[in-house]
This record gives structure tokens, sequence and C-alpha cells, in this order.
């Protein structure tokens, strides 16, 4: 029998709580489960309403800390993580009913691929959402070499994929250098190790916005990402150089609309060259430009 390790880190999301609960406990399918729970130093009412929804339930797991970041507090999940597979839950979105099950059992089918995902929708009012809506398990296709895609930028968050947990734990987790938008950092580490499944139906709800939302601050999203991506070709010394290359030019190119966006006259043919030299494939030291294509977010961050 298959089995599940739900992860699901919660900083002050006590307007969300009992929803999230609940559509976890609605997760259809014949395979163990566990549950934990990682409350990052909330402020609010979580730690009481999360006690509350999960009184009585087996292997559950409830752990406290000081506020220290998503990634932190993801780690601690990853580590604790017992089942075969571990399926990660943002404290303020909802999964449907079948939406475990299905990803599961694509990852059971497909022994090469790491991961598998779903889409997103974003609504209103995640009280409404029927978690029983019938969807097509089938429509799907398999990502080879999903580093590119990585690369690109965030291709899903937490609440949409399932992860085989020996794989997630041997990449190291999430890197906690990158505090927030810990999915990001923790895509690029799996991306080396094999493929991806995509299923195009949005399994995850998310809602339009929700108080303390990290992406609201745009600025801050961007430089996370573009962080993530320095410290992983940093880290990955052996990457072959047209992959190197490639982030060269996401992060330059990142760099450039950043600087015409604000109108930064003083940058703007500065980013621009240095991704133009990107396209010609000449190497110039790509994790030497990434860094200093990343340092054009510091004054702007809130």
């Amino acid at each position: 029998m298959s089995s599940v390790s739900f992860v699901v880190p919660v900083f002050n999301k006590s307007l969300y709580l009992k929803h999230v609960v609940n559509s976890i406990l609605s997760q259809k399918g014949d395979f163990d489960k566990e549950y934990i729970f990682i409350d990052d130093g909330s402020t609010d009412d979580s730690i009481k309403i999360l006690k509350k929804e999960t009184r009585g339930l087996k292997n559950c797991k409830i752990i406290t800390q000081k506020n220290k970041g998503s990634a932190n507090a993801t780690n601690i999940g990853i580590s604790m993580a017992k089942m075969k597979y571990i399926k990660f839950l943002d404290a303020d979105d909802v999964i449907l009913s079948n939406a475990t099950l299905c990803l599961l059992n694509l990852l059971e089918k497909n022994r090469e691929s790491v991961l598998a995902y779903g889409l997103q929708r974003k609504v209103e009012n995640i009280k409404s959402v029927d978690l029983d809506e019938v969807f097509d398990c089938n429509d799907t296709f398999i990502i080879e070499k999903p580093i590119f895609l990585a690369m690109r930028n965030s291709m899903f968050n937490p609440s949409q994929f399932l992860v085989r947990t020996k794989v997630c734990q041997m990449v190291g987790g999430c890197d906690e250098r990158v505090i927030h938008s810990q999915e990001y950092s923790l895509t690029l580490r799996l991306s080396r190790i094999g493929n991806f499944i995509k299923l195009n139906y949005p399994i995850a709800i998310l809602p339009l916005s929700a108080p303390g939302q990290i992406s609201e601050k745009k600025n801050n999203q961007i430089f996370r990402v573009s962080k993530a991506l320095e410290f992983f070709i940093n880290e990955n010394t052996d990457l072959p150089i047209n992959v190197r290359l490639y982030a060269q030019r996401r992060l330059t190119a990142r760099a450039w609309r950043f600087a015409r966006n604000k109108k930064i006259k003083s940058l703007y043919l500065k980013y621009f060259f240095l991704y133009f030299i990107g396209l010609l494939r000449i190497n110039i030291q790509p994790l030497k430009v990434c860094r200093q294509a990343n340092k054009i977010y510091e004054s702007f961050l809130d």
C-alpha cells in the first residue's frame, strides 16, 4: 500500500485553517496518511484552530517554533515525513478531494518521474469550493529534462504537487537562504533528478488575496526567485555550460526588463548588453553575471 505525508507550514492563517484541514481530511484513496503541521510563530489563533480541527486525528503532529520563514518550516516537515510521498499544502489553499490520489497514481505508474503536479485557480471565497469536483486524471503529459522550464519561473506553488519523499530529502529540501517562495528552490533541485508529470486541471484552489500573502510584494518575489536561481547555479558547479548560460540569460533579461519598467536609464543598456552576450552563448562567467544581475533589486525591496 502506498502512503502520503501531508506537510502544511502555517503562519497567521486562522481565517483559512478550518477549510484547509477539511480539504486534507476529504482526500479520497486507500493509502496510509500522516499529517504534519508546522506553525512558524503565528501570532493569531492559528494554533488554537489547528488543535481544534485535528482533535482525535491519528498520525497528526503539530510543531511550533519561532518565526524562521516558510522554507525552514517546510524543511522541518520534509525531514519528519515518513511516508512514500509528500503532499504540501499552503495554509490558505484547498485541494480537490481526488487531487492526492490522482497525483499518487500518476507517480506510481511513472517510476522515472519525481513529482506530479496539477494547475491552480483562484477564487474569492475558498469556503464555497466544491471539493468533489470531477476531473479527468488522464489528461497529462510528461516533462522530460524539466530544468529549463524550472529556471524560467516558478512552475507551481506547494499546493499543486506531490513528490517522492526520498528524492525530496535527498536533494536537501528547500534552500533556506531564500526564506520564502520555498517551492522554487526545491523545484530547481528536483529538476536535476527526474521527469515531472503535468496534470492539465486546476486541483489546487487559492484565495484571490489573503492577509500577509507573501506573493503580493512583487519586487520581493522577483528578487527571491532570482536569488534562488543564482544559489542553484553556485551549488551545482557540474551543470552543463548550456544550462549555466541559460540561467545567465534568464537573470540578465529579467534585470533588463526590471530596469526598463523602473526607468533606470543608467542600468538599462548595461543589462541589455549582458543579456545580448548571453544570447551569443559567450561564456563570461555565468555565476558572476547572475550575481551582478540580481543586485538591481536590492534598493527596491520592502
